[in-house]
């Protein structure tokens, strides 16, 4: 079974009835379905070793259709009714991300009052905004940005990995993820997407530094009648061992600047 991600219901637009049809949910019970299906899929993408074969997977996945008691056959009638009627569509859109948003403001905050992370191993997703977005022209502001300060959580050279999935994209969409370092000097490395599909951008924590904060945007710049979906963003966290820190000690990403900068 493959359960695809939000922005990756295909998108037709069709006239169509708004009323959906039997056996598919309507516009509420699908939004909470997918918001599900984003709950589950992060779970398996942030814990591989427990889930380390399709079989497993599809424990997973097949356990949300059954708690919305909806089998297979109905849910992929759903993303076709709803890849046809893109208004509709678009109101699951919104209404997973509030879902979604809801959830993540409920999380309960560790002793210094930041919001607890989700943890895998030695990997943790840090991202603090909502995992998918609904992008268009008529929006107040076409940025996504995320300014995290240094906690008791942050080693010396961790990794972080900004990650998305775009769809119906025409104009480019850029990504950015700097490093703010107690001396005065920024890291930062920057990525620009021209089609449909993942970006990955990384930086690296130099060991022989102090960082202060990591910080980053992904920019939109949509067309009039454009209509972009990014879905499962993420902001990976992950440790490097004793080999690792000493290959990337002081050499860390892309561009660097600042008073220890070369």
């Amino acid at each position: 079974m493959k359960i695809l991600p939000l922005a990756g219901i295909l998108l037709i637009v069709h006239a169509g009835c708004s009323r959906t049809p039997r056996g598919v949910p309507d516009s509420e019970e699908m939004a909470l379905l997918m918001a599900d299906v984003y709950t589950a899929e992060s779970v398996i993408e942030f814990n591989p070793a427990n889930y380390s074969n399709d079989s497993l997977k599809k424990v997973v996945k097949q356990s949300v259709l059954t708690a919305h008691k909806i089998s297979q056959a109905d849910f992929d009638s759903a993303i076709v009714w709803y890849g046809h009627n893109i208004e509709e569509y678009i109101k699951v859109c919104d209404r997973a991300v509030e879902i979604l948003e809801k959830r993540r403001d409920d999380i309960p905050d560790d002793q210094d009052g930041r919001m607890l992370m989700v943890v895998a191993g030695d990997s943790a997703q840090v991202w603090p905004l909502a995992p998918f977005y609904h992008i268009t022209s008529h929006l107040p502001s076409r940025y996504l940005t995320f300014n995290l300060p240094k906690d008791d959580t942050w080693e010396a050279s961790d990794q972080y990995e900004l990650g998305y999935k775009l769809l119906n994209m025409r104009s480019p969409v850029n990504s950015f993820i700097g490093v703010e370092y107690d001396d005065g000097g920024t890291v930062y490395a920057t990525a620009t997407s021209k089609d449909d599909g993942w970006e990955r951008l990384k930086i690296q924590l130099d060991s022989t530094r102090v960082a202060k904060s990591i910080y980053g945007f992904i920019k939109f710049t949509p067309e009039t009648d454009e209509h972009i979906y990014v879905d499962s963003i993420s902001l990976i966290r992950t440790r490097t061992n004793q080999l690792q820190r000493r290959a990337v000690r002081g050499n860390t990403s892309i561009f660097n600047r600042g008073n220890n900068s070369k």
